[in-house]
């Protein structure tokens, strides 16, 4: 099994599979390896993905790959036209935006499918336990191989990334339920601000038909407290002035737990013949959590990269050149301002001072991690008024 498998691919999410399909599709022989049972399952995502048009804007450097730019009509499961942002006051921004909501566990189940079709081996129910040059299989396939490059795509608790000395860094733990017989607008994905409901972070109403909506929260665990995300989740539900009103008669149908890096990359993505690709590379942005497009574009790289190393025509560490050209300024500007927020997201009153200040093109530059000049001077008098 060793001598066939060149390519080892450790998971088979977004950014796992489009490593596999495009590995293999370039003629390498290529495993993927995906501890669950059923690909796809358990859902851990929202499932707002923006059309291709607006991809193009955020990632403006980046090659979408197909599967990214043009989902086939029977995954997505709504559109929406607006995104709209409210304040812990309960005033709100919104903008034009063209989203898709996608059903993720068809969506990675045909992701894995283009991998199995460009030749790839699909080995679900296996487990991958790290190595930087051997992986030790358990699970419905069993036994060591020795692939000539890894791909770890393995989330947000690789234990590749750990292997290779990153520290763990940021992250967003979320929490979300699919909710029918709500009264919402079905045109529009909004995100809810606030201390009490969504500590460091957001929560979010995304349609999935006309009374139907994934609604979660996302936070970062220092600004947790003792609470628990059901907690917090089922106030934002009952309690929230604005949300509630649209919630609160709704039905949960299914309960989906994740976690989100949210601190950007880690130090290395690439030690020896080991790629981190996708959540255990911190490929997320941290602006929205969105963490799908630069995942399936780093699986594209990843992919790329290998059977280019394979066929003698390119090195390894082109992976984190490739990775920086395409999307490693507007990750790391999405970041930045995350960082730049962080002291108002532990107050309402200057998180409602945020939202007073910048217009709703500002929000529309900053969830596609571009630094408006408006927001930095509300964090210089922010920081002002705090030192005084």
């Amino acid at each position: 099994m060793s001598d066939k498998i060149q390519v080892a691919v450790v998971g088979a999410g977004p950014a796992g599979s489009t490593a596999a399909e495009v590995a293999a599709r370039l003629g390498a022989e290529v495993m993927l390896i995906d501890a669950k049972a059923e690909i796809g399952t358990p859902v851990q995502c929202g499932g707002f993905l923006p059309e291709a048009h607006e991809l193009r804007a955020l990632l403006p450097k980046a090659m979408l790959p197909a599967a990214l730019a043009d989902v086939p009509a029977r995954y997505v499961l709504h559109r929406t036209k607006i995104q709209r942002l409210y304040s812990p006051s309960g005033s709100c921004k919104e903008f034009a935006v063209d989203g898709r909501v996608i059903d993720r566990r068809a969506f990675d189940r045909h992701l894995a499918h283009l991998a199995a079709r460009a030749g790839a081996r699909i080995c679900p129910a296996t487990r991958a336990r790290a190595g930087l040059e051997s992986i030790e299989l358990s699970g419905h396939l069993r036994g060591a191989i020795r692939p000539e490059v890894i791909i770890a795509a393995d989330g947000p608790h690789s234990g590749f990334s750990r292997l290779m000395g990153n520290s763990v860094g940021e992250r967003g733990i979320c929490l979300e339920y699919e909710m029918v017989d709500v009264d919402i607008d079905s045109s529009a994905a909004e995100m809810y601000f606030g201390t009490r409901y969504a500590p460091g972070g957001y929560a979010w109403i995304i349609p999935l038909g006309p009374d139907s909506a994934n609604v979660g929260i996302g936070v970062r665990a220092s600004y947790l407290g003792r609470e628990k995300l059901p907690q917090i989740l089922d106030r934002f539900i009952w309690d929230h002035p604005i949300a509630g009103e649209k919630l609160k008669r709704g039905e949960v149908l299914a309960v989906m737990r994740g976690t989100v890096p949210a601190g950007g990359m880690p130090e290395s993505i690439r030690q020896g013949n080991v790629l981190l690709a996708g959540d255990s590379a911190g490929q997320v942005l941290a602006t929205s959590g969105g963490g799908i497009p630069l995942a399936m574009v780093a699986g594209r790289v990843a992919g790329e990269t290998a059977a280019g190393f394979l066929q003698g025509r390119a090195s390894l560490e082109e992976y984190e050149l490739n990775i920086e050209r395409e999307f490693g300024e507007e990750l790391g500007r999405s970041v930045h301002i995350r960082k730049l927020v962080d002291l108002a997201m532990k107050s309402d009153r200057m998180m409602d001072a945020i939202f007073a200040a910048l217009l709703p093109e500002h929000m529309k530059m900053i969830m596609r991690a571009q630094l408006p000049d408006a927001l930095c001077r509300v964090r210089d008098l922010m920081q002002g008024s705090r030192l005084r």
